[in-house]
């Protein structure tokens, strides 16, 4: 799988700059969050790396195979799960290969469900099996798991971080949960102002414990380049001795 580079990429709406000379090489397999404020630029960034917005400047080397899951599931409501899953693909081995997509995202029995019948969970399960079918190299995620409670994006962490393990993609997640992207993230990159201001290695693979006590740090540190207030006794926890 080849890697993914970003050489100045530069991206303005009109006379409103987004993005500003953005240089990032991002190694095939790894897993990024890129995280900010709200305009900082991440899903134009992200955009960009999917081909869905084009640059105003710059140089960016990708793969044409890769896939999309945004924060709504942009389900088609006309069409049943499995036809949702393999829309596009060529009908030779069609119902093989959703049904296995299916069953990877732990919804074998829900084949034949409508759309609007599924929770918010279950429907962006179904957006990660529509990745999977089309066998990419990398996989994009612009919030995937904003909308829902907290309990499902646990258990849709854990599923993505499995599927990550399992098919050696390169993941690029956008996020504005800094808890969700140093329990996923190999890298957590922070932009501001169109820049990357702040780049944080997370040790270890994930996805890491909750309880893992050397994440509270990491997060604490990414909290405050961001410029979000912490309590004193939240600050830095250090992680537990025995």
């Amino acid at each position: 799988m080849p890697e993914i580079r970003l050489e100045r990429i530069a991206k303005s709406f009109g006379d409103a700059p987004v993005l500003d000379r953005v240089d990032l090489v991002i190694p095939a397999g790894e897993f990024i969050a890129i995280v900010g404020r709200s305009g900082s630029g991440k899903s134009t960034l992200l955009r960009i790396i999917a081909g869905l917005e084009q640059a105003t400047s710059g140089r960016l080397q990708s793969t044409d195979r890769l896939a999309v899951a945004f924060q709504e599931a942009r389900l088609m409501p006309w069409l049943k799960v499995s036809e949702n899953v393999g829309f596009g693909l060529p009908a030779k081995d069609q119902a093989r290969i959703v049904t296995d997509a299916l069953a990877e995202v732990g919804l074998a029995g829900k084949a034949n469900a409508w759309p609007l019948t599924l929770s918010g969970g279950q429907a962006q399960r179904v957006s990660l099996a529509r990745a999977l079918v089309r066998q990419p190299e990398v996989l994009l995620l612009d919030e995937p798991f904003g909308a829902l409670d907290a309990l499902t994006k646990l258990e849709m962490q854990n599923l993505v971080g499995t599927l990550w393990r399992t098919h050696g993609w390169t993941v690029v997640m956008v996020t504005h949960d800094v808890a969700e992207a140093v329990r996923l993230a190999d890298r957590v990159i922070v932009l501001d102002g169109g820049r990357i201001s702040e780049t944080v290695a997370i040790p270890g693979r994930g996805p890491r414990s909750p309880e893992d006590g050397h994440l509270a740090p990491l997060e604490a540190r990414l909290l405050r380049h961001l410029g979000v207030p912490l309590p004193a006794g939240d600050a830095a926890p250090q992680p537990a001795h025995p």
